[in-house]
């Protein structure tokens, strides 16, 4: 779960760290108000879980009431980078003498989580070279000296150490606390005055670990899409993709990998995945097919599933379910073979669903793409 820049900063807050004042608005009146509470030089961002908003028009400066109110109507209801803009962060607008990074992230090659920190922040923090950083287990202790080292290395010293050490003790706690993936201050800024104030906020919580953050999954945190509430309800795992236009349903994530691969080889871009995983019954099939076909962006949807654990022809009901009492806008091509076959080729055969029988998923997502672009 991707959670929004107000609600990372309300987490920072509340652990001690310095954030700018400011709130959340809804609507162009709402952007108004708490512009004039604050009374002061403003930033209007734009609320959606993705990045290059600055990029994207999705944040802009003010000066009054009503610059920021013009600025939420330009933003509201449109779509960066494939999602919708539905909330606006009015705050106030913060001048730095200096912005540095600092995050914890999985290190995937070490296994273990990496906090990191860097001497340059802001946009483009991935161009500025080396970032230092310290690996740990989640088992030992949070030794205080291991952040001062990482802060040396990145050129700090004095009351600067000390403040930004405290921050990346925080942080790290909490990402550990919060079952987190990632949790980034990017700019961590540094004031006139010396101190260090979080100007935006990342947190990426594990799904799998919903059910130990109660606040998180009782919707304390992000809104989730409509599709994203009917893939949990499903038992489904659904990953968006925005600014693609293939919609993938694979029976396993190693497939869906694979399939997402053909795609991007062909010269397109997936639009979302639902892995089936084990145990799927007509109904959870028939509840992908209605997801993937409703997210934003598809124009044709691949079904790529092998009857191992899983039965080609309780599938194949699925998705003659949806054909048979709603239908589907975009093409559909599957690739189906294994367990009972046979049976989900003729389901699908009665119904004219092109099938892949034997070959690859490279020939499938080919065959897609002709049914997508006729004169491809």
């Amino acid at each position: 779960m991707d959670l929004l820049e107000h609600e990372g900063k309300d987490i920072l807050s509340g652990l001690g760290i310095a954030v700018p004042r400011g709130g959340v608005a809804l609507n162009p009146e709402q952007a108004a108000e708490i512009a004039s509470q604050l009374n002061c030089e403003l930033m209007v961002k734009a609320q959606v879980r993705t990045g290059s908003r600055s990029r994207n028009g999705g944040v802009m400066t003010a000066s009054s009431a009503a610059e920021a109110r013009r600025a939420a109507e330009r933003m509201l209801d449109t779509q960066i980078s494939g999602f919708p803009v539905e909330a606006i962060l009015v705050e106030e607008r913060v001048w730095p003498e200096r912005e540095l990074y600092t995050g914890v992230t999985v290190d995937r090659a070490r296994r273990s989580a990496a906090a990191l920190l860097s001497s340059c922040g802001g946009i483009d923090v991935e161009s500025s070279g080396l970032v230092p950083s310290r690996v740990f287990d989640g088992v030992g202790p949070l030794w205080r000296h291991r952040f001062v080292g990482l802060g040396r290395e990145a050129g700090l010293e004095g009351e600067l150490l000390n403040r930004v050490t405290e921050v990346m003790l925080l942080l790290t706690r909490c990402f550990w606390e919060m079952d987190a993936t990632t949790a980034e201050i990017n700019p961590l800024a540094v004031t006139r005055g010396g101190e260090v104030m979080a100007l935006d906020a990342k947190f990426v919580v594990d799904d799998a670990a919903l059910f130990r953050q109660k606040s998180l999954a009782a919707g304390g945190g992000a809104v989730p899409s409509t599709e994203e509430k009917a893939a949990r309800e499903s038992g489904l795992h659904y990953v968006p993709l925005p600014g693609g236009n293939v919609g993938i349903i694979a029976g396993g994530a190693g497939l869906a990998m694979a399939t997402m691969d053909a795609v991007y080889a062909l010269g397109e871009r997936p639009a979302t995945f639902v892995d089936l995983g084990g145990g799927v019954t007509a109904d959870r099939t028939a509840s992908a097919l209605r997801i993937v076909a409703a997210s934003s962006g598809v124009e044709g949807i691949i079904i790529n599933v092998f009857g191992g654990i899983n039965n080609c022809e309780v599938m194949a009901q699925g998705i003659v379910e949806v054909l048979r009492s709603e239908g589907l806008r975009q093409p559909l091509m599957v690739k189906m073979r294994g367990f009972s076959q046979d049976a989900g080729w003729s389901l699908l055969a009665e119904e004219g669903v092109p099938v892949v029988k034997l070959g690859t998923t490279g020939e499938a997502a080919a065959g897609l793409l002709k049914l997508m672009k006729p004169g491809r």
